[in-house]
Parts: structure tokens; C-alpha cells; sequence
């Protein structure tokens, strides 16, 4: 009887040492499961629009009406010292064979504005509503991750993708000096004190585009928190859409104004513009 009892005890205590044993297993198995994929969001800090995006002037003057550069120049995006705001999202499934590489999939927001405009020449002037442009890329692309502590990593990453390109519409109002030491920041009815005799206004509409884009980046996570440097181009596309272009009529003892079409959906195709910047990156890793 105390023989089958021992025996009895012994397989108990197996039975308990096995199921804990098997429920270790299942600990680390859920344990690697949960560092699979990774999930983090981005918020860019500092946004530097480089090449053709950066340059100032973007439209010259002809008299009244807008005139590109020569044929066959290049267009340029007057985005240098705009202000330009970028977030996004990053979703990395890390390899289970491959130690340290992962496949990531990106979706990003850029918001690019213009500083400097349109420059005029000495007898006529003209203010527009700022250009901006648009930039949601979806990329997919592989990183690689490597431990220097518990805490510290250092990484590095490459994407490619597309990029859903959106010009806003612009206006630009093109008139006479009324008094060469004043310029208006906003179009306002021309008085005395506005400092332009408005004579013409230009509207431009502008076409969604979809051109190939990637991104290089690299730079250290600590804990859940990532600082990286990231090169993005957006690609490169023409920059086409329609214009119309009104004769204004200022009514100066009423204060009215009357407009008159004179050229009406007529479509352009400028110049390719290439879309790339520089981007300072923090991070939260969930």
C-alpha cells in the first residue's frame, strides 16, 4: 500500500511538473508571438524641402499675366522657408528566422507650404494665397535592428511605395502700384491705402497625381521612444490642372468690385516638379 502510494505521488508530482513545463512553453511561445509585429507612430520635428521643393521663386511676371520660365526650365516649388508639417504610421513584422530584420509597411501626411510666391516686375505686382501640397505616401519596405543594450538599438530602414500628390488651388491677384512702400499681405478692394489697383485675377486648379516614391532613414530607439533622420522622395510629377483668368472692376464710390471672365478652363501641364526633403523623426513604439 505505502509502495502504491509513493508511486502514486511520484506520478502527481510528474503530472504537475509536466504541465508546468507545458505551460512555460506556451508562456515563451505567447511571449515571442507578442514581439512579432510592432506598432509605432511618428511626428516629425524638423522638415527640410531640398532640390527643386526648396527653391524661392516659382512664377515670374510678364505684365499681367503669369509667365513660367523659359521653355524647358525646370519648375520650382518656393518651399524653402515655408512652414511644413509631417506625421505617420509604421506597422514592422519582425522575421522569426532572420535575427534583427523586419518587413515594415508605412502610411505618412505631409503638409509642404509655400514662403516666397510670385515675384513681379517693376510695374505690376501681384499676391497670391500661399501653394501647398499634399503628400500622403504608402510604402512598404524591410528594417534592420541592432541591440546595444537591453534599452538601446541602433536601426536602419529603406521603403518604396506611392505617393497621393495634391496641389490646393490657388488665386493670384495682379494689378498696378498704387504707393511703391506699401504691399498688402491679403487682396482687400483697392483704396488708397491698399497699395495695389487690382486689375486682374488668376485662378489656378491643379490635377491629383500618383507618382513612385521611397524613403532611406536610420537612427536609435531608446525603450519605447525612436529619434531617426529620414530622406523622402515623393516623386516626381507634372504639375497640371486648368486656370482662368477675370478682368476686375473696382467701383471705387460704391465699394464695389465687378469681375469679368476672360479666360475660362484653359489646361496647363508645367514642368515636373520633384518632391523631396529631409525629415528629423520622434517616435512611439506600442
Amino acid at each position: 500500500m505505502k509502495n502504491r502510494l509513493k508511486k502514486l505521488a511520484c506520478l502527481s508530482i510528474m503530472a504537475v511538473m509536466a504541465m508546468g513545463g507545458v505551460m512555460a512553453q506556451d508562456k515563451t511561445t505567447n511571449d515571442e508571438q507578442s514581439k512579432r509585429f510592432e506598432f509605432s507612430l511618428h511626428l516629425g520635428l524638423r522638415n527640410m524641402p531640398v532640390g527643386y521643393l526648396a527653391e524661392e521663386q516659382i512664377m515670374k511676371l510678364d505684365g499681367y499675366m503669369p509667365m513660367r520660365y523659359k521653355p524647358g526650365s525646370r519648375y520650382s516649388g518656393g518651399a524653402l522657408r515655408g512652414l511644413h508639417f509631417n506625421f505617420g504610421m509604421k506597422l514592422k513584422y519582425n522575421l522569426p528566422n532572420y535575427e534583427g530584420w523586419g518587413i515594415i509597411a508605412t502610411l505618412d501626411y505631409f503638409a509642404i507650404a509655400n514662403a516666397t510666391d510670385v515675384i513681379g516686375n517693376e510695374t505690376y505686382i501681384a499676391y497670391s494665397t500661399p501653394r501647398r501640397y499634399i503628400n500622403i505616401p504608402l510604402m512598404v519596405g524591410v528594417n534592420h535592428s541592432m541591440r546595444v543594450n537591453n534599452k538601446l538599438s541602433l536601426w536602419s530602414e529603406a521603403a518604396i511605395g506611392l505617393n497621393h500628390r495634391r496641389v490646393w488651388n490657388r488665386t493670384i491677384n495682379i494689378g498696378t502700384r498704387i504707393d511703391d512702400g506699401k504691399y498688402q499681405a491679403k487682396w482687400t478692394p483697392a483704396d488708397e491705402e491698399a497699395g495695389l489697383n487690382l486689375c486682374y485675377t488668376y485662378k489656378e486648379t491643379y490635377d491629383n497625381a500618383l507618382p513612385v516614391a521611397f524613403q532611406i532613414g536610420s537612427g536609435i530607439k531608446w525603450k519605447r521612444w525612436s529619434l531617426g533622420l529620414h530622406y523622402y522622395n515623393l516623386g516626381w510629377a507634372s504639375l497640371r490642372g486648368s486656370y482662368s483668368i477675370q478682368s476686375v472692376e473696382n467701383n471705387i464710390d460704391d465699394y464695389s468690385t465687378h469681375y469679368e471672365t476672360i479666360v475660362a478652363d484653359q489646361r496647363f501641364n508645367h514642368r515636373v516638379l520633384k518632391t523631396s526633403l529631409f525629415v528629423l523623426r520622434l517616435g512611439i513604439h506600442f
